[in-house]
């Protein structure tokens, strides 16, 4: 198959295209706005395997959640190309396409968060199984404090968190899980996100012919949206 898998929940722009075993993955840390660079560089992407968006089989987003326009951005794309050229669209919560990164033993925590403000992060917590692309949910994606997600960590187990909410909040790590590892330049792999969009369409094909099924996870209501919600109640 070929798979095209987007990310754009977080300062670092997911954009992978796999045909086989081969992967174009153009994976990094954007500057700009997702919305100027995402279509360059999937371009690029499908150029370096000599294929063109209609050899596309099946795409892949992360719905977040985490930054809002960064969400809306990537889902909104890969809603479009999906109707477009009449394919499957594959959500996959972007913590999950973080964890399915972690190259580590079995029974290792994993804590991807992404700096959410207001003291609060977009994090999830999993534990590596055997099989690399699916590990086990411990707290499912959302908005949450630190401390949430580290007292839910079992004792015993090694614990690697990566993100700019855990760069953020380290201290709090370290203090509930003395030995835990944040990777300050930690990158997703692109190719085990196709990996991993390819493995869970392949389990029921028919989950995904809908486009319209996938949304984003913001998680949360945008600052405007409580501001308006305020001001409808007369606060």
């Amino acid at each position: 198959m070929n798979i095209l898998t987007i990310d754009a929940a977080a300062e670092i722009e997911i954009v992978a295209v796999s045909s086989g075993d081969s992967c174009s993955d153009k994976t990094k840390l954007v500057d700009l706005s997702h919305s100027i660079t995402l279509f360059d560089t999937i371009d690029s992407a499908l150029k370096d395997l000599g294929i063109t968006i209609h050899d596309i089989d099946c795409i892949g987003v992360g719905t977040g959640p985490g930054s809002f326009t960064g969400i809306r951005i990537a889902v909104s794309t890969a809603r479009m190309l999906a109707q477009t050229l009449d394919i499957p669209l594959v959500g996959i919560a972007t913590q999950l396409l973080y964890a399915s990164s972690a190259d580590t033993p079995p029974g290792t925590l994993v804590l991807p968060a992404f700096d959410a403000k207001k003291k609060r992060v977009f994090g999830a917590l999993y534990k590596t199984t055997g099989d690399s692309l699916a590990p086990e949910e411990i707290i499912a994606p959302g908005d949450y404090t630190m401390e949430d997600l580290v007292r839910a960590a079992e004792t015993g187990h090694p614990l690697i968190a990566f993100g700019s909410g855990s760069i953020k909040y380290h201290e709090v790590i370290a203090e509930h899980i003395p030995g835990a590892e944040i990777k300050e330049d930690f990158l997703p792999s692109g190719a085990r996100a196709c990996r991993l969009i390819e493995k869970t369409y392949l389990v029921r094909p028919s989950d995904f012919s809908d486009f319209t099924n996938v949304l984003p996870n913001y998680a949360r209501k945008s600052d405007a949206e409580v501001i308006k919600n305020l001001r409808e109640k007369g606060q």
